[in-house]
């Protein structure tokens, strides 16, 4: 199964399966309602789905946690978004593989990948997925509260923020941000 919204790409991937002797393009979606409307479980081993269907919104996503909840475990994504936040959410919501389209001459290899339960995760998303376990390796040692400091040190925010985010004193963050220096170190 393709999800793709651009006619290019849907029509160039479509394409380049359509040489591939043992690979077959059963279902074609163009939008998230037409891929809800067209799926049909005994029709499809692997999906393919591009992540923005519609401008600025993140509704392959949406299919992706969809076709989860409906039992299709290989699940693979192809688009150009490379934000963290979101390759971590897609794998999240169920994805096996994520590729982004400059990466497009792997499809075919990790669709046989997929198809055989041998998935091994791209590259353009493999230094995300690692420093995600290290980071989670890390933040283990911290309590909730330190946990929350920590993530929105992360996200960019200075100790005022933090404190005004979290209702507490600048010097309580100051505190809390010299204690999950010293664990994580």
């Amino acid at each position: 199964m393709l999800v793709e919204d651009e006619e290019f790409w849907r029509q160039n991937i479509t394409f380049e399966l359509k040489q591939v002797p043992d690979i077959e393009v059963t279902i074609v979606a163009a939008s998230k309602s037409e891929a809800f409307e067209k799926f049909c479980p005994s029709k499809v081993d692997v999906a393919l789905v591009d992540l923005c269907l519609t401008k600025h919104q993140f509704d392959g996503l949406e299919i992706v946690k969809a076709l989860t909840e409906r039992n299709l475990e290989r699940i693979i994504v192809l688009t150009s978004i490379r934000e963290r936040e979101i390759i971590l959410k897609a794998f999240d919501y169920g994805t096996i593989n994520y590729i982004t389209k400059s990466s497009c001459k792997d499809i075919v290899a990790s669709i046989r990948e997929a198809y055989y339960n041998r998935v091994s995760i791209h590259s353009d998303v493999s230094n995300v997925l690692i420093n995600e376990l290290k980071r989670e390796r890390k933040v283990k040692v911290l309590t909730p509260l330190e946990r929350e400091v920590y993530d929105l040190r992360e996200q960019g925010l200075n100790k005022k923020q933090i404190a005004q985010k979290l209702y507490k004193s600048i010097e309580t963050i100051k505190s809390h941000l010299k204690i999950i220096k010293s664990k994580i170190n």
